[in-house]
């Protein structure tokens, strides 16, 4: 785990500059991140018992926190109090809260409560999830199956298209922000979308004051759309250019564009074509390359224009793919062509067979014999030929001598 000494937020070990102020990141330990909080083991607004501190960024503490009747378990997220006595701040949080809130879907985490406690501490209460990170599950198994990837994608496509729906744009999705909630089957997780926090509300114009300045550059790096990295305005196809990214990076293990300060990452975003899937991978097929690149396209008219598209055009191309290797696998299992029989002894000429003088004379006498029907025939054809033209000539003289 490594943290930024400047806005404390925590990223995964293979991250080297902070994504937000671009400041070079140190390891830290599970103890140095946490470290003793005073809101474990309460009550907090007495319904939720905080038995754990499990995650901190650069805004939030999120707790596991048991409701005190229900038993049962649920995350709550607490703003950081120095942060709660800023306006900015706490409208952002609440936009999570209102963005997420409003997206019923089974791949979208659930947002249920949302305010200030008595002590001013300004909180969320969200589902409590018990899985592993995306980006988690990619650093430990490595690049993924395509069957799984489809699964997961579908999965994410569906959550997208519910988000636009309600005209919210995620605008900061990537695999940090994506739970994989295991089940009985191996790889076929269920996938729940997180973090609103950055989310922007499309038909939301009642709040004269924007939460960001205008031009400013929100988002991870790594994942944001072209539009994005210029500071451009957006609409629901940069979500599906992240999610080019992550796929990318699902079938890869990489993403295209990484290292070094975000100013460079941005403007390769901006302006450079990403390296071949197939360079890091070369097993993939050239249909699912294709579907991939199709979504990291510069421009928005050029991408699939919704999450379920991307998603129905990989699992095509998937499928495409497999059905290709079945066939070139059949062609080569098949046993080799038989080559032809060579020729009998009654389709050879005789004069092939002759070994010896004698032999040599009979097979001469043989292709005589069998030359002579055919010369027959050719003198018969002539001799008629002759008779018919000369008795229209006799003819034509006859009726010629008649007439005059």
């Amino acid at each position: 785990m490594k943290a930024c000494s400047q806005c404390r937020r925590t990223y995964t070990a293979d991250i080297a500059f902070c994504p937000y102020d671009g400041k070079p990141l140190s390891a830290v330990s599970d103890e140095e991140e946490l470290g003793d909080d005073p809101l474990v083991g309460r009550v907090f607004i007495d319904r939720y018992h905080l038995t754990a501190r499990i995650g901190e960024g650069g805004m939030c503490t999120v707790y596991r926190g048991t409701h005190v009747l229900t038993r049962k378990l649920w995350a709550v997220k607490i703003l950081h109090a120095e942060l709660a006595a800023q306006r900015r701040a706490v409208k952002r949080f609440q936009k999570e809260a209102q963005a997420a809130s409003r997206i019923d879907h089974a791949s979208v985490i659930q947002v249920t409560d949302f305010g200030t406690s008595e002590e001013g501490y300004v909180y969320l209460v969200m589902e409590y999830l018990e899985g592993t990170t995306l980006k988690r599950a990619i650093q430990t198994d490595g690049p993924f199956s395509l069957d799984r990837t489809v699964h997961i994608v579908r999965q994410i496509g569906e959550a997208l298209d519910a988000a636009h729906a309600q005209s919210v744009i995620h605008r900061d999705l990537k695999p940090e922000n994506i739970m994989l909630l295991p089940t009985d089957e191996a790889e076929r997780e269920r996938v729940k979308v997180l973090d609103f926090g950055i989310a922007k509300v499309q038909e939301d114009t009642s709040d004269s004051a924007p939460l960001t300045a205008q031009n400013m550059v929100m988002g991870t790096p790594q994942y944001m759309s072209p539009e994005q990295a210029k500071g451009l305005e957006l609409d629901a196809r940069s979500d599906i250019y992240s999610l080019g990214i992550i796929v990318y990076e699902m079938l890869t293990g990489k993403t295209p564009f990484q290292g070094g300060p975000s100013k460079i990452i941005l403007n390769k975003h901006a302006n450079e074509i990403p390296p071949s899937p197939r360079r890091l991978r070369p097993d993939l097929s050239a249909h699912v390359e294709r579907v991939i690149m199709r979504a990291l396209e510069k421009s928005p008219l050029r991408r699939p224009q919704s999450g379920s598209e991307f998603a129905r055009e990989l699992e095509l191309a998937v499928r495409l793919a497999a059905t290709m290797s079945k066939r070139e696998a059949e062609q080569r299992s098949l046993p080799p062509a038989t080559p032809p029989l060579p020729p009998t002894a009654d389709a050879v000429e005789p004069a092939a067979l002759a070994t010896s003088p004698a032999d040599l004379v009979m097979a001469s006498q043989t292709v005589l014999a069998r030359e002579e029907p055919r010369r027959s025939a050719t003198w018969r054809t002539v001799v008629i030929a002759v008779i018919v033209v000369a008795c229209a000539f006799i003819g034509g003289m006859l009726w010629w001598y008649w007439r005059g």
